[in-house]
């Protein structure tokens, strides 16, 4: 049941990153439903910004940050 649980969440994932020209400068794992709302209001407040969405192909984020 659980196995079943976490694959459902990974299904459900998308990894929303948001661009200012060629560079990323905020990237996220959430839920459909959340990052069409993040990107409808980034979208309303910022003009040149792009967001983008993609499934997920991982759940859990690496623990060391970007060297």
């Amino acid at each position: 049941m659980n196995e079943t649980r976490a694959m459902d969440t990974a299904e459900l994932s998308v990894r929303v990153r948001v661009w200012f020209g060629r560079f990323p400068i905020v990237g996220c794992l959430t839920s459909p439903d959340l990052a069409v709302g993040q990107a409808c209001s980034l979208g309303r407040r910022f003009v040149g910004l792009k967001v983008t969405m993609e499934p997920a192909t991982e759940v859990s984020l690496p623990s060391g940050g970007a060297r």
